[in-house]
């Protein structure tokens, strides 16, 4: 199981954590996040909701999955805005590092001939493949922990890898 949701609890207050403590977001929006979410309800308060919109607005101008590195910016600028001007992309990035790794994958996968050699996309769906789904937002009867599951799995006898 790669990059799986196992416990809304527990992820989400490690999301919010992990932030604080590498001083992405302000104390003061960490503390308001605090007062207002009860990640461990299934829903949360409109209240709660607003302090994570503001959580997430943080992340329009860096990399939340690499935070000490340069943002992509496309030729098109496509993805979110860069501190540093895209002719100088290579050049800014650290060794070995490339930004923009995610939006060349997603450009390569959505290549007709490519989805035609890996037998992807046989339905013709209408809408680009890539990385992340608004799916996952929208999924109304995800539960909200898969601990039990994953408990039961092993304790079966099951092999899992989590990573």
């Amino acid at each position: 199981i790669g990059n799986g949701v196992y416990d809304a609890e527990t992820d989400n207050t490690g999301m919010i954590e992990y932030a604080w403590d590498h001083a992405v977001i302000s104390d003061e929006l960490y503390a308001r996040i605090k007062k207002q979410c009860d990640f461990s309800q299934a829903n949360l308060s409109d209240a709660c909701n607003d302090a994570l919109d503001d959580y997430y607005d943080v992340y329009d101008i860096i990399d939340m999955y690499s935070l000490y590195t340069p943002t992509c910016v496309t030729l098109n600028f496509s993805i979110a805005p860069r501190p540093f001007a895209a002719t100088s992309r290579m050049r800014s990035a650290p060794a070995g590092y490339d930004p923009c790794a995610g939006y060349y994958t997603e450009v390569y996968l959505n290549r007709p001939d490519v989805q035609k050699a890996l037998h992807a996309n046989v339905t013709h769906l209408n809408y680009p493949w890539t990385h992340c789904s608004d799916v996952i937002t929208v999924w109304i009867d995800s539960p909200f922990t898969v601990l039990p599951v994953l408990r039961k799995l092993i304790k079966s006898g099951l092999r899992i890898w989590i990573y």
